[in-house]
């Protein structure tokens, strides 16, 4: 980012994917450290999960057993709980890594990694909100559809509304995760978390929510077909084994990259709103903000005291 503010600010939608592409190969070492250790978790658990819970979901619809049930339970709230952990360690290793570039900031693999814990306490408190947000806006959204559904039998014009309402839904639910993404930015880079972290993502995003949108659907989008078909592949008799370790293969890749253009895609993004709100962004503020996560690190009033005392 390298990069005048009037010209940042100017980036949309292709500027930003060239922005990403052009970071992620400048630092390919940092960023391929990064995917291997923490978003290739993230893929195995995410493709992966899904047949383990079919199996064990039709085991214990099966065999009736109440201990099947309950191992199933834990099963589906562990991977919950392993997926959220996965994703917000990878999302603070790479804001973190982009920012530190941004600043010019000294930085290695090993002390982004003594970070992230310390990061990612931060962005637990966005997530609470992005979850109950989230929640709320699925119960509204059940309470309208499902008496529609209900009476859609043999009505076309309540099928008409459906459709309608469902179209409503999606650009609700791309909004929504769209401010939570940069939400999850802002609880790094900003000293914001929950309410506040989200309240100012919504205001960064104005003037810019349609790219950000743009963007947030052209890398879940193929996210999520790549899972349905990786499921669908796995499931299907008509394909041999070669074929499903070879397609699998590829679902893997693809999500293994889609993850990690969706978290560098995020970051740049924050500094271009920043850059759009005319806002400026401190870059000796924000290396001193990152050096507080630091281990060791003693605050600059602290530092000015003790140099008082060695001179003395």
């Amino acid at each position: 980012m390298d990069r005048e503010p009037e010209e940042v600010k100017l980036i949309g939608f292709w500027g930003t994917l060239k922005e990403t592409f052009k970071i992620i190969f400048t630092w390919k070492k940092i960023f391929t450290q990064i995917t291997l250790s923490l978003i290739l978790p993230l893929t195995i658990v995410f493709l992966g999960y899904p047949k383990l819970n079919d199996y064990v979901s039709r085991k214990a619809d099966k065999n009736q057993d109440g201990r099947q049930w309950t191992i199933y339970a834990l099963l589906t709230f562990l991977h919950v709980m392993i997926l959220i952990l996965l994703f917000l360690l990878s999302t603070a290793a790479v804001v973190y890594t982009i920012a530190c570039i941004y600043t010019s900031k000294q930085f290695t693999f090993k002390r982004v990694l003594s970070v992230v814990p310390k990061v990612w306490k931060r962005l637990v408190v966005t997530f609470v909100v992005q979850f109950l947000l989230m929640l709320a806006y699925n119960i509204i959204a059940l309470v309208i559809f499902v008496p529609l559904l209900l009476v859609m039998s043999g009505r076309p014009a309540v099928s008409i509304v459906i459709i309608i309402l469902a179209i409503f839904y999606i650009i609700g639910f791309v909004y929504i995760n769209v401010i939570w993404s940069l939400a999850n930015v802002v609880s790094v880079l900003e000293d914001l978390k929950g309410c506040g972290a989200v309240k100012k993502s919504k205001a960064l995003l104005k003037g810019k929510m349609f790219v950000a949108s743009a963007l947030f659907v052209l890398i879940y989008l193929p996210l999520t077909l790549v899972q349905i078909g990786f499921e669908v592949v796995l499931d299907l008799g008509s394909f041999g084994i070669g074929s499903k370790v070879g397609i699998g293969a590829l679902c893997f890749l693809l999500t293994l990259v889609l993850i990690l253009l969706g978290l560098v895609i995020q970051t740049i993004l924050y500094f271009v709103c920043k850059a759009y709100h005319h806002e400026t962004i401190d870059k000796s503020y924000l290396a001193n903000h990152l050096e507080v996560f630091m281990p060791g690190y003693v605050p600059l009033v602290e530092r000015n005291v003790q140099l008082e005392q060695s001179n003395v």
